[in-house]
């Protein structure tokens, strides 16, 4: 059996790379894309957004405004998502800002 998309564990986050990567990866699982897909549809390499995902990169503007494209999203959406350091509260709050 393939293991399932995306992180299968709770993460904590500890600053704003990997609150931003956190967010990242619940949009991405939410929509059952592997990080091939999003990598494809926004522009990038696949391990670039791996590292966006693990916090391990900071993404530049441009990066926040081809990602929230790749969602169909507005970047201030992805940066009021970021602020709250809790993953599962922002991924509710931005399905709530996009019903």
């Amino acid at each position: 059996m393939a293991k399932p998309i995306g992180a299968d564990k709770e993460r904590r986050v500890r600053n704003l790379d990997e609150a931003f990567g956190s967010v990242l990866t619940d949009l991405r699982t939410g929509r059952h894309w592997p990080q091939q897909k999003l990598a494809d549809i926004a522009g990038y390499d696949k391990s670039y957004i791996r590292q966006l995902e693990r916090g391990t990169k900071s993404a530049t503007l441009r990066t926040l405004s081809n990602l929230a494209s790749a969602f169909s999203l507005s970047v201030s959406v992805l940066i009021r998502a970021n602020g709250d350091t809790d993953a599962e509260n922002a991924t509710n709050d931005i399905a709530q800002r996009v019903r």
